[in-house]
């Protein structure tokens, strides 16, 4: 199937651009001439408010939206070697120092880390993507892909590539490091990159440049540091031809909750709902009937052994326990009715009332200073958020809260909060 590319331009612009990528040069009846005239477009060049007139084109291939990296954060950073569900989480705050705007309102994309653990990201408003695909599904097409301009680019052998399209320059070097700028910035810029790189000053070498633009690039050539680059400059007839011809797989931006799901029959839909329910029924019934009764059983002893080993740690003189549970009701009862206001219980039932969710945050120790009248928790929260949301609800709830540095543990972050009235 043919591509059809839609070179989307920046958001404020009226016109969009459109090429066919694929087997079109071999099928005279593909081709872009014998296309104007069959869907009676009049040039490649078409407003954004007629983007209705490609839905027949679209029909029969597949639809590729490329947008301009103005409109796009490139970002790359490094990554540990942790699984894609927690990059997702953790990418937004790690480029929440580049991004000039709240991270919550940008969609993060990005693809698979390289051999240095360095992660090529692409950032967007989720309102100006949410609108594009509102927009295309309004003019009944389906995009399969959404690619921004500078990952069409293929890096070069050597050197550097820079592309000149309109009003921003694409920069790709043989490393693969991508950024852009407006042409006025780049003599500058480019001077600023090469300085962060290890350069012989003594024995400097020109660095290879190929220039490909479709208008004349004297005046960026002469702003260039002399001495630091050796450019050439290849003119192009179509630069939306050539950066198609580069072949560079890019990040696609429909992932996550906009991916593209996969289009089943109903058929297919209904069998897949009735596999799913029997073998769901099924599996529940064989763990029910084969370990309910172990597993219930093997609970119950292990609470029991839980319950005379945390009496033991709360009463280290106790020699004799006879029932545990009842002796810890009678002693809190007790120390509930001896301390006045700020005393155990009270703290213990106000700070307790506020866990309301102990999937995110669970206490896993508490101890009670009866001479400083203070309640020592140590907590562990699925995430930062969490745990400071917990301590600003108790602040709210006219507790005095000091918490102590968190610390990474597993999945989550582990603290201890010091809680008085």
């Amino acid at each position: 199937m043919a591509k059809l590319v839609i070179f989307w331009g920046e958001k404020n612009q009226q016109l969009f651009s459109w090429r066919l990528s694929g087997n079109q040069k071999n099928d005279p009846s593909k081709s872009s001439d014998h296309l104007l005239e069959n869907y009676q477009l009049e040039s490649k060049e078409i407003l954004k408010a007629d983007l209705a007139c490609m839905a027949d084109m679209a029909q029969y291939n597949s639809v590729i939206l490329v947008l301009s990296s103005t409109d796009v954060v490139t970002a790359q950073v490094e990554v540990p070697n942790k699984a894609q569900r927690l990059l997702r989480k953790a990418i937004p705050y790690m480029l929440e120092d580049e991004i000039a705007t709240s991270v919550d309102d940008f969609f993060f994309a990005f693809s698979e880390r390289d051999t240095n653990n360095i992660l090529p990201v692409r950032a967007i408003e989720r309102n100006y993507l949410e609108s594009l695909l509102e927009l295309f599904h309004s003019a009944e097409i389906h995009l399969s892909e959404i690619l921004i301009d500078i990952d069409l680019l293929s890096p070069p052998e050597e050197g550097i590539k820079l592309i000149i399209n309109g009003s921003q320059c694409l920069t790709v070097d043989d490393k693969n490091k991508r950024w852009h700028c407006h042409p006025e910035d780049f003599s500058w810029l480019i001077q600023k990159q090469i300085n962060l790189d290890d350069i012989d000053e003594e024995l400097p070498v020109a660095i290879p440049m190929d220039i490909y633009s479709e208008q004349a690039t004297d005046e960026l050539i002469h702003q260039l540091p002399v001495g630091r680059f050796a450019p050439v400059h290849h003119p192009l007839a179509d630069i939306f031809e050539f950066m198609l011809e580069q072949e560079q797989k890019g990040i696609n931006l429909l992932q996550a909750e906009y991916e593209r799901k996969k289009e089943n029959s109903k058929l297919t839909g209904f069998l897949l709902k009735v596999a799913s329910i029997v073998g769901f029924v099924l599996m529940t019934h064989l763990i029910y009937q084969g370990f309910n009764i172990y597993t219930l059983s093997e609970k119950k002893q292990q609470l029991d052994v839980q319950k005379i080993t945390l009496y033991k740690q709360a009463f280290p003189a106790t020699k004799r326990i006879r029932n545990p549970e009842k002796s810890m009701r009678t002693y809190i009862k007790n120390l509930g009715s001896s301390s006045g206001e700020g005393d155990f219980l009270s703290l213990l039932t106000s700070s307790s009332h506020l866990l309301t969710d102990l999937s995110k945050i669970y206490p896993t120790n508490i101890n009670y200073d009866n001479t400083r009248s203070e309640l020592r928790i140590d907590v562990i929260a699925s995430d930062l958020v969490v745990l400071d949301q917990y301590a600003q609800a108790l602040t709210a709830s006219g507790h005095k809260v000091e918490k102590s540095s968190e610390t990474k543990r597993g999945d989550g972050y582990s603290s201890r909060l010091i809680i008085r009235k």
